[in-house]
Protein backbone atom coordinates (compact mmCIF):
# COMPACT_ATOMS: atom_id res chain seq x y z
CA UNK A 1 0.00 0.00 0.00
CA UNK A 2 1.54 3.17 -0.99
CA UNK A 3 1.94 5.68 1.45
CA UNK A 4 -0.62 8.21 -0.07
CA UNK A 5 -3.43 6.15 0.32
CA UNK A 6 -5.63 5.39 3.70
CA UNK A 7 -6.88 2.13 3.98
CA UNK A 8 -10.47 1.27 4.60
CA UNK A 9 -11.32 -1.79 6.36
CA UNK A 10 -15.19 -2.73 5.50
CA UNK A 11 -16.92 -5.39 7.19
CA UNK A 12 -19.05 -7.98 5.42
CA UNK A 13 -21.41 -10.61 6.56
CA UNK A 14 -23.76 -12.04 4.29
CA UNK A 15 -25.07 -8.82 2.34
CA UNK A 16 -22.93 -8.79 -0.80
CA UNK A 17 -25.32 -6.50 -2.50
CA UNK A 18 -25.52 -3.58 0.11
CA UNK A 19 -21.54 -4.48 0.69
CA UNK A 20 -21.02 -3.83 -3.41
CA UNK A 21 -22.65 -0.26 -2.76
CA UNK A 22 -20.73 0.63 0.14
CA UNK A 23 -17.71 -0.13 -1.79
CA UNK A 24 -18.63 2.35 -4.62
CA UNK A 25 -19.41 4.79 -2.42
CA UNK A 26 -15.65 4.75 -0.98
CA UNK A 27 -14.86 4.65 -4.35
CA UNK A 28 -15.88 7.76 -5.54
CA UNK A 29 -15.39 9.78 -2.28
CA UNK A 30 -12.14 12.50 -3.86
CA UNK A 31 -9.31 10.65 -1.91
CA UNK A 32 -7.11 7.44 -2.26
CA UNK A 33 -7.87 4.76 -0.52
CA UNK A 34 -7.03 0.99 -0.48
CA UNK A 35 -10.55 -0.57 0.12
CA UNK A 36 -10.38 -4.06 1.79
CA UNK A 37 -13.83 -6.32 2.44
CA UNK A 38 -12.83 -8.59 5.43
CA UNK A 39 -16.05 -11.24 5.33
CA UNK A 40 -17.16 -12.68 8.55
CA UNK A 41 -17.34 -15.90 7.69
CA UNK A 42 -20.38 -15.78 5.50
CA UNK A 43 -22.65 -18.01 3.89
CA UNK A 44 -20.85 -19.65 0.39
CA UNK A 45 -23.32 -18.54 -2.08
CA UNK A 46 -22.66 -14.67 -0.38
CA UNK A 47 -18.90 -15.40 -0.63
CA UNK A 48 -19.54 -16.29 -4.41
CA UNK A 49 -21.88 -13.34 -4.88
CA UNK A 50 -18.60 -10.65 -3.69
CA UNK A 51 -15.81 -12.66 -4.97
CA UNK A 52 -17.58 -12.49 -8.54
CA UNK A 53 -18.55 -8.70 -8.20
CA UNK A 54 -16.13 -6.72 -6.45
CA UNK A 55 -13.79 -4.60 -8.26
CA UNK A 56 -10.46 -6.00 -8.92
CA UNK A 57 -8.40 -3.42 -7.04
CA UNK A 58 -10.49 -4.02 -3.62
CA UNK A 59 -9.31 -7.06 -2.07
CA UNK A 60 -11.01 -9.80 -0.12
CA UNK A 61 -9.81 -10.83 3.10
CA UNK A 62 -11.52 -14.05 4.54
CA UNK A 63 -12.63 -15.20 8.53
CA UNK A 64 -12.61 -18.53 9.04
CA UNK A 65 -15.34 -17.88 11.68
CA UNK A 66 -17.24 -14.79 12.64
CA UNK A 67 -15.49 -13.05 14.91
CA UNK A 68 -18.20 -10.30 15.66
CA UNK A 69 -17.61 -6.81 15.00
CA UNK A 70 -14.57 -5.78 16.93
CA UNK A 71 -13.06 -9.47 16.60
CA UNK A 72 -12.77 -9.19 12.75
CA UNK A 73 -11.80 -5.55 12.73
CA UNK A 74 -8.99 -6.32 15.45
CA UNK A 75 -7.11 -8.84 13.28
CA UNK A 76 -6.90 -6.47 10.26
CA UNK A 77 -5.94 -3.56 12.50
CA UNK A 78 -3.68 -5.39 14.55
CA UNK A 79 -1.60 -5.98 11.47
CA UNK A 80 -2.15 -2.40 10.16
CA UNK A 81 -0.50 -1.38 13.34
CA UNK A 82 2.37 -3.88 12.96
CA UNK A 83 3.55 -3.80 9.52
CA UNK A 84 1.94 -0.86 7.15
CA UNK A 85 2.88 3.03 7.21
CA UNK A 86 -0.14 5.85 7.56
CA UNK A 87 -1.09 7.88 10.50
CA UNK A 88 -4.69 6.97 9.26
CA UNK A 89 -7.17 4.59 8.96
CA UNK A 90 -11.18 3.82 7.96
CA UNK A 91 -13.47 1.06 9.69
CA UNK A 92 -16.61 0.94 8.35
CA UNK A 93 -20.00 -1.59 8.41
CA UNK A 94 -21.14 -3.03 5.18
CA UNK A 95 -24.28 -0.96 4.40
CA UNK A 96 -22.46 2.39 5.27
CA UNK A 97 -23.21 4.92 2.57
CA UNK A 98 -20.90 8.10 3.04
CA UNK A 99 -22.31 11.50 1.14
CA UNK A 100 -20.12 12.67 -1.73
CA UNK A 101 -16.90 14.63 0.30
CA UNK A 102 -17.51 12.94 3.34
CA UNK A 103 -14.48 10.84 3.55
CA UNK A 104 -12.05 14.46 3.27
CA UNK A 105 -13.85 16.05 5.82
CA UNK A 106 -12.67 13.43 8.18
CA UNK A 107 -9.44 13.28 7.51
CA UNK A 108 -8.77 16.77 7.20
CA UNK A 109 -10.43 17.12 10.78
CA UNK A 110 -7.71 14.46 11.98
CA UNK A 111 -5.05 16.68 10.07
CA UNK A 112 -5.72 19.72 11.75
CA UNK A 113 -6.07 19.02 15.23
CA UNK A 114 -3.50 16.19 16.38
CA UNK A 115 -5.28 15.51 19.93
CA UNK A 116 -8.09 14.02 17.94
CA UNK A 117 -7.82 9.81 17.99
CA UNK A 118 -11.70 9.14 16.60
CA UNK A 119 -13.90 10.68 14.20
CA UNK A 120 -17.10 10.15 12.48
CA UNK A 121 -19.63 11.47 10.38
CA UNK A 122 -22.91 12.63 11.43
CA UNK A 123 -26.27 10.40 10.44
CA UNK A 124 -27.96 13.67 8.48
CA UNK A 125 -29.76 14.47 11.82
CA UNK A 126 -29.34 16.77 14.12
CA UNK A 127 -28.50 15.10 17.24
CA UNK A 128 -25.37 13.69 19.12
CA UNK A 129 -24.43 10.47 21.28
CA UNK A 130 -24.48 10.76 25.08
CA UNK A 131 -22.83 8.49 27.38
CA UNK A 132 -25.48 8.19 30.66
CA UNK A 133 -24.24 6.62 33.37
CA UNK A 134 -27.98 4.62 33.83
CA UNK A 135 -29.35 4.77 30.33
CA UNK A 136 -26.34 4.29 28.22
CA UNK A 137 -26.26 5.78 24.97
CA UNK A 138 -28.81 8.77 24.35
CA UNK A 139 -29.26 10.25 21.41
CA UNK A 140 -29.79 14.26 22.25
CA UNK A 141 -31.41 16.55 19.44
CA UNK A 142 -29.26 19.78 19.23
CA UNK A 143 -29.15 22.66 17.32
CA UNK A 144 -27.68 22.26 13.54
CA UNK A 145 -23.72 22.75 13.51
CA UNK A 146 -22.31 24.76 10.53
CA UNK A 147 -20.89 22.39 7.58
CA UNK A 148 -17.41 21.34 8.60
CA UNK A 149 -17.58 22.08 12.76
CA UNK A 150 -15.91 19.13 14.69
CA UNK A 151 -17.73 18.54 17.92
CA UNK A 152 -16.22 16.66 20.84
CA UNK A 153 -18.84 14.08 21.87
CA UNK A 154 -18.83 11.37 24.59
CA UNK A 155 -18.70 8.35 22.16
CA UNK A 156 -18.78 8.28 18.55
CA UNK A 157 -21.35 6.68 15.70
CA UNK A 158 -20.13 3.13 14.89
CA UNK A 159 -22.00 2.90 11.50
CA UNK A 160 -18.33 4.60 10.29
CA UNK A 161 -14.93 5.64 11.61
CA UNK A 162 -11.42 7.28 11.20
CA UNK A 163 -9.07 6.36 13.64
CA UNK A 164 -5.66 7.77 14.47
CA UNK A 165 -2.49 5.20 14.61
CA UNK A 166 -1.22 6.58 18.11
CA UNK A 167 -4.56 6.46 19.23
CA UNK A 168 -4.94 2.97 18.89
CA UNK A 169 -1.11 1.98 19.71
CA UNK A 170 -2.08 3.64 23.23
CA UNK A 171 -5.35 2.42 24.23
CA UNK A 172 -5.51 -0.49 22.37
CA UNK A 173 -7.86 -2.30 19.94
CA UNK A 174 -11.65 -3.37 20.08
CA UNK A 175 -12.93 -5.61 23.58
CA UNK A 176 -13.87 -8.68 21.96
CA UNK A 177 -16.02 -9.40 24.92
CA UNK A 178 -18.65 -7.24 23.67
CA UNK A 179 -18.90 -9.42 19.92
CA UNK A 180 -20.89 -6.55 18.59
CA UNK A 181 -23.66 -3.50 19.29
CA UNK A 182 -21.59 -1.42 21.89
CA UNK A 183 -17.43 -2.33 21.35
CA UNK A 184 -17.80 1.06 18.81
CA UNK A 185 -18.63 2.91 22.14
CA UNK A 186 -16.41 1.38 24.64
CA UNK A 187 -13.26 2.25 21.84
CA UNK A 188 -14.39 5.46 21.80
CA UNK A 189 -14.98 5.93 25.66
CA UNK A 190 -11.26 4.43 26.22
CA UNK A 191 -9.65 7.27 23.95
CA UNK A 192 -11.45 9.73 26.14
CA UNK A 193 -10.21 8.35 29.30
CA UNK A 194 -7.00 8.29 27.67
CA UNK A 195 -7.21 11.71 26.69
CA UNK A 196 -8.08 11.58 23.25
CA UNK A 197 -10.44 13.94 21.48
CA UNK A 198 -13.39 11.71 19.95
CA UNK A 199 -15.63 13.98 17.74
CA UNK A 200 -18.31 13.93 14.87
CA UNK A 201 -17.47 16.09 12.07
CA UNK A 202 -20.87 18.27 10.83
CA UNK A 203 -21.23 17.87 6.85
CA UNK A 204 -19.44 14.69 6.62
CA UNK A 205 -22.33 12.49 6.43
CA UNK A 206 -23.35 8.21 6.37
CA UNK A 207 -26.76 7.12 5.78
CA UNK A 208 -27.15 3.34 7.21
CA UNK A 209 -30.21 1.88 5.70
CA UNK A 210 -30.51 -0.88 7.90
CA UNK A 211 -30.12 -3.54 10.28
CA UNK A 212 -30.23 -7.36 9.00
CA UNK A 213 -29.48 -9.32 12.44
CA UNK A 214 -32.29 -11.29 14.17
CA UNK A 215 -34.10 -8.74 16.66
CA UNK A 216 -33.50 -11.53 19.31
CA UNK A 217 -30.01 -11.32 18.86
CA UNK A 218 -29.53 -7.45 19.28
CA UNK A 219 -32.26 -7.61 22.03
CA UNK A 220 -29.85 -9.94 23.55
CA UNK A 221 -26.34 -7.99 23.07
CA UNK A 222 -27.97 -4.49 23.75
CA UNK A 223 -29.38 -5.58 26.75
CA UNK A 224 -25.98 -7.56 28.07
CA UNK A 225 -22.84 -5.17 26.64
CA UNK A 226 -25.10 -2.00 27.83
CA UNK A 227 -24.62 -3.41 31.35
CA UNK A 228 -21.36 -3.97 30.90
CA UNK A 229 -20.21 -1.18 29.44
CA UNK A 230 -22.04 1.00 32.31
CA UNK A 231 -20.31 -1.37 34.89
CA UNK A 232 -17.26 -0.69 32.90
CA UNK A 233 -17.33 3.22 32.62
CA UNK A 234 -19.83 3.97 35.83
CA UNK A 235 -19.13 1.32 38.19
CA UNK A 236 -21.31 -1.58 39.37
CA UNK A 237 -23.71 0.46 41.58
CA UNK A 238 -24.82 2.14 38.38
CA UNK A 239 -25.02 -1.38 36.31
CA UNK A 240 -26.74 -2.44 39.20
CA UNK A 241 -29.45 -0.34 39.17
CA UNK A 242 -29.33 -0.56 35.52
CA UNK A 243 -30.71 -4.18 35.84
CA UNK A 244 -32.70 -3.57 38.54
CA UNK A 245 -34.85 -0.85 36.55
CA UNK A 246 -34.67 -3.51 33.52
CA UNK A 247 -36.64 -6.61 35.01
CA UNK A 248 -39.70 -4.95 35.47
CA UNK A 249 -39.09 -3.08 31.83
CA UNK A 250 -38.51 -6.11 30.39
CA UNK A 251 -42.39 -7.51 31.98
CA UNK A 252 -44.00 -3.72 31.08
CA UNK A 253 -42.38 -4.49 27.38
CA UNK A 254 -43.28 -7.99 27.01
CA UNK A 255 -47.15 -6.86 27.82
CA UNK A 256 -46.87 -3.72 25.98
CA UNK A 257 -44.60 -4.58 23.26
CA UNK A 258 -43.02 -1.88 21.41
CA UNK A 259 -43.15 -0.44 18.43
CA UNK A 260 -42.18 -2.53 14.97
CA UNK A 261 -38.10 -1.88 14.48
CA UNK A 262 -37.41 -1.90 18.34
CA UNK A 263 -35.37 -5.09 18.36
CA UNK A 264 -37.13 -6.88 21.72
CA UNK A 265 -37.58 -10.64 22.79
CA UNK A 266 -37.85 -10.46 26.46
CA UNK A 267 -36.65 -14.19 26.33
CA UNK A 268 -32.93 -12.89 24.76
CA UNK A 269 -33.55 -9.68 27.55
CA UNK A 270 -33.57 -11.96 30.16
CA UNK A 271 -30.71 -13.68 28.68
CA UNK A 272 -29.25 -11.20 28.36
CA UNK A 273 -29.18 -9.90 32.31
CA UNK A 274 -28.36 -13.47 32.99
CA UNK A 275 -25.16 -13.86 30.65
CA UNK A 276 -24.08 -10.97 32.49
CA UNK A 277 -24.19 -11.15 36.10
CA UNK A 278 -22.07 -14.78 35.15
CA UNK A 279 -19.73 -13.18 33.25
CA UNK A 280 -20.70 -14.89 29.89
CA UNK A 281 -19.46 -12.50 27.12
CA UNK A 282 -18.09 -13.17 23.54
CA UNK A 283 -20.63 -14.53 20.55
CA UNK A 284 -24.28 -14.76 21.42
CA UNK A 285 -26.08 -17.64 22.08
CA UNK A 286 -28.57 -19.06 19.68
CA UNK A 287 -31.77 -17.79 20.71
CA UNK A 288 -33.55 -18.29 17.71
CA UNK A 289 -36.03 -15.74 15.99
Amino acid sequence: MSSSTTPVFILHWNRPEECLRTVNAFRVQQLPLDIRVIDNASEPAAIQALTQTLPSDVKLIQMTENRGWGGAFNVVLRKWLQTEGGELCFISAHDALPASGSLPMLVASMQADSSLGIVCPEYGESVVPRFSHLRYVRIMPVRRRTSGTVESVDLPNGTLLLFRRQCLEEIGLFDERYFAYGDEHEIGLRARRHHWKVAIVWGSVVLNPGTWTASTTRSYLFTRNSLLIIRSYAGWWAAILRLLLMAPKTLLMWIAPPKDGFPFSARARLAGMHDFILGRFGAPPDLGK
